[in-house]
């Protein structure tokens, strides 16, 4: 079922399923291991420049990627957001990454019952309508596909649910950062520059979100240039071969 939240319950669910948060990367503690520091703190998504942090609120970076109109990434017009993926921090992820190609990776990603985050920073300034008209288009099919071919349906009413929080923005300005979190219970945190638009309960939205992004038929399948590039990871070979 898919609902909406009030701004109160909205931030205590931020509180409790997401960690707190604030507008401006947060960078690894300094209660880490000194051996997590061996390495930039901060990867730069190489079209935009825009940095994302290595590790952000107990969530690991794994990839960068760009979303452009027509895959035309070259020209900055048409550079729309840099996303960065990040999965809650744990063991696991470091003995599943590593050895595996990119799409096993994001098929392994898709299935794990794992927190998942979806950070997308806007390159430009973006019509609110325009990003909501661009996701309902991406996702439609997927939410039919899941509900039977059936054009109405839970996916579907969640589906209106997302979209409107983009819809309730007039701009999105360049800098603005969209938090997509895929809880392991199957409940989207929708936030936008760290305040909580919407919590939404939609194991068909969840899945057609992420596999919008990292499924076999991606929006990024069109176009060479664009796909996400997994970051090195620290500490993982030893890991391996324990």
């Amino acid at each position: 079922m898919a609902k909406r939240v009030s701004p109160a319950l909205s931030i205590a669910a931020a509180l409790i399923l997401a960690g707190k948060t604030t507008h401006s990367y947060s960078f690894a503690s300094a209660g880490e291991s000194p051996s997590n520091q061996n390495i930039s703190d901060a990867v730069k998504e190489p079209f935009t420049g825009i940095e994302f942090p290595r590790s952000k609120d107990h969530y690991l970076l794994l990839g960068t990627a760009v979303r452009c109109m027509l895959g035309q990434c070259k020209f900055a017009k048409a550079r729309a957001y840099a996303v960065g993926l990040y999965v809650e921090d744990g063991n696991s992820v470091h003995q599943w990454m590593p050895k595996n190609s990119n799409e096993e990776v994001f098929s392994r990603l898709l299935r794990a019952p794992v927190a998942r985050r979806l950070v997308l920073v806007m390159d430009k300034d973006v019509a609110g309508h325009h990003i909501a008209k661009g996701f309902d288009r991406s996702l439609l099919s997927r939410v039919r596909k899941s509900q039977g071919g059936q054009k109405s349906g839970p996916g579907k009413d969640a589906l209106r649910d997302f979209t409107r929080c983009f819809n309730q923005e007039k701009i999105l300005r360049k800098g603005t950062e969209i938090s997509l979190l895929w809880r392991p219970d199957d409940s989207l945190i929708i936030s936008i520059n760290s305040s909580v638009r919407a919590v939404i309960h939609s194991p068909i939205l969840c899945h057609a979100l992420f596999d919008m992004y990292l499924g076999p038929d991606s929006v990024f399948k069109k176009y060479r240039n664009m796909s996400f590039t997994l970051v090195e990871m620290e500490n993982t070979e030893s890991e391996d071969r324990d």
